[in-house]
């Protein structure tokens, strides 16, 4: 098989992008980067900060060199298995799924200074490795000279029903009646993204299209071994 220094998956909240890309970064062992985790992380440390987030959100130059300073004491480690951060010598994972931060990652993403810095640290990344990156916007935005697009899209209620899914397997969410909040959530994530003015949720130019509402991750995966083949 070929060899591509560059494959992007975009996608949709809960289009199954973040599942298939790790299996195939596994399949192919190249290094997966999610760029959802750098959005996620940024939110992470915002909402654990001294100051408040308005104040960074309102303040361009104090932004910035928050972002700066961060980032110079962050390690990234981009495997098959995914992006892990350590901050402070310390993983971050599971504090980047709870649930303040699932309610202002969509905020602290639509910020275009945010954006830029992210995007040219993804970029930075790219020229060193090989990669496997999935995200809302690698082919049309961040990587738009990648050797391969794939674009994963899929009906919002099932996508709804599996992020409600993942959230019950995880303990986030017990009561059942809370399915209503996932789908809102995932219908306002859709119409923020693909209506943000820095690098929306489009489909990039010269993707390969394939509907996972019916799929399971592995028929995905298939499909996509097929087109890198």
């Amino acid at each position: 098989m070929k060899k591509f220094k560059i494959i992007t998956i975009d996608g949709p909240a809960s289009s199954g992008k973040t599942t298939v890309a790790k299996m195939i970064a596994q399949k192919l062992n190249i290094p997966l980067l999610e760029s959802g985790t750098l959005y996620r992380f940024v939110t992470y440390l915002l909402i654990k900060s001294e100051k408040s987030i308005q104040i960074y959100m309102e303040n361009e130059k104090a932004l910035i060199n928050f972002l700066k300073e961060t980032f110079k004491k962050v390690k990234i480690e981009l495997t098959p298995e995914g992006t892990f951060i350590y901050w402070n010598g310390k993983l971050i994972k599971e504090e980047l799924r709870e649930k303040e931060v699932e309610n202002l990652v969509s905020q602290v993403s639509i910020n275009k200074k945010i954006r830029e810095f992210l995007t040219e640290f993804m970029r930075e990344l790219g020229k060193k490795v090989n990669l496997i990156t999935e995200g809302r916007d690698m082919g049309s935005f961040v990587f738009p000279y990648a050797d391969i697009k794939i674009f994963l899209t899929a009906d919002e209620k099932i996508r709804a029903k599996r992020r409600f899914k993942e959230k019950v397997e995880k303990g986030v969410y017990k009561n059942k009646n809370l399915y209503e909040e996932v789908f809102s959530n995932i219908k306002l994530r859709d119409k923020m993204d693909s209506q943000r003015e820095i690098a929306p949720l489009i489909i990039p130019q010269g993707a390969y299209i394939i509907d996972t509402s019916h799929l399971t991750p592995e028929e995905v995966l298939n499909e996509i071994l097929k087109i890198i083949e």
